[in-house]
């Protein structure tokens, strides 16, 4: 028998298990350009090589025009841009000291 203060608890485990849950990828450089629902990011490899990332945009993200040619984060979900936020206060073009 399960005690009161944990019956929410089990209620818990069943909502967190029929979650979709999806995996994220965060990508740290400077927006290039956006077109027709596509983003170009430029970002470094391992290697330290500067590569061109190309990204469809998702359904309903908004990304402020002012952001291009700005150092962002982005969030990529199911091989789609999920958000892209500008990061304030990181000199244009220094992306090895950006905090992902």
């Amino acid at each position: 028998m399960v005690g009161p203060s944990f019956q929410g608890l089990r209620g818990r485990q069943s909502m967190s298990s029929a979650s979709d849950f999806k995996e994220a990828t965060f990508i740290v450089g400077r927006l290039v350009r956006i077109s027709k629902r596509k983003a170009e990011i430029e970002s470094e490899d391992e290697d330290g090589e500067l590569s061109l990332l190309k990204f469809r945009l998702g359904d309903e993200v908004n990304i402020d025009i002012g952001a291009i040619g700005e150092d962002v984060k982005a969030v990529i979900v199911d091989g789609k841009v999920a958000r892209i936020t500008p990061i304030t206060g990181n000199p244009a073009g220094n992306h090895e000291n950006s905090d992902p």
